[in-house]
């Protein structure tokens, strides 16, 4: 009988930490993840955000034809408005696709909180050792990987251009804040000329040219500045 009453009595003691223990899980899987430590928490089906990569450019120029370009970025994440916290939308590695036929791609479906953002940031970044992506374009061996690829033709002749580009970009929106609420998902744009990135002052850079290499990392570095929320997805600002 006595060890009975001890037994309860162990139990009701530790009732309430049990309680307190169950509840703080639930919470770490409920709650979004808002800071640059944390890892994507998207509650089930509860994706409301998009972001897309819209293409310009002249796709017909005779001097630089591209019919694919390709990078790899790491860490999405929205800046909130007036905050130093960042919202990651996702953790990478992932592929974006231009796509200079149709124009607008879509790079990201994730989840961010309900609040008010100024501002997208990411990484463009050579995948790591041990990261499989799915693309042996970025990976050539071990030491030959690479964050950027482009593929097309300059002045007929057919290249490939690769980069290992190392960039963090931090594009404040057009017409910030941009506004999330938990009644409509939205849609973010962010434009970018891949054709730019082999033009300089009046002069096309030959891909093939190594002395060019250099312009042209900065021109696919300098060409992602453009960002803003975009519902109809024509790649003009709302």
């Amino acid at each position: 009988m006595e060890k009975t009453r001890k037994t309860k009595n162990s139990l009701k003691h530790f009732l309430p930490y049990l309680v307190l223990s169950i509840l703080f899980a639930i919470l770490i899987f409920v709650l979004p993840a808002c800071n640059n430590e944390s890892e994507v928490i998207t509650p089930p089906s509860a994706e409301n955000t998009t972001v897309g990569f819209y293409t310009e450019g002249e796709q017909d120029n005779h001097s630089i034809q591209i019919t694919e370009a390709k990078f790899i970025i790491k860490n999405m994440t929205l800046k909130r408005d007036g905050g130093e916290d960042d919202c990651n939308l996702r953790l990478g590695p992932f592929i974006v696709k231009l796509d200079p036929v149709q124009r607008m791609a879509i790079g990201v479906i994730g989840y961010i909180p309900d609040g008010n953002y100024d501002a997208i940031k990411f990484h463009v970044h050579k995948p790591s050792p041990n990261e499989d992506i799915g693309d042996p374009d970025f990976i050539e061996s071990n030491n030959r990987r690479y964050s950027v690829v482009v593929k097309g033709y300059y002045n007929g002749q057919f290249f490939i251009y690769k980069s290992k580009l190392n960039v963090v970009k931090k594009i404040d929106f057009e017409t910030y804040p941009v506004s999330l609420t938990s009644e409509q998902a939205i849609f973010l744009t962010i434009r970018v000329n891949p054709y730019s990135w082999f033009f300089k002052h009046g002069n096309f850079l030959d891909p093939e040219n190594e002395h060019n290499h250099h312009e042209i990392d900065n021109n696919i570095k300098n060409s992602l500045k453009r960002a803003f929320r975009d519902m109809n997805r024509d790649g003009e600002p709302d």
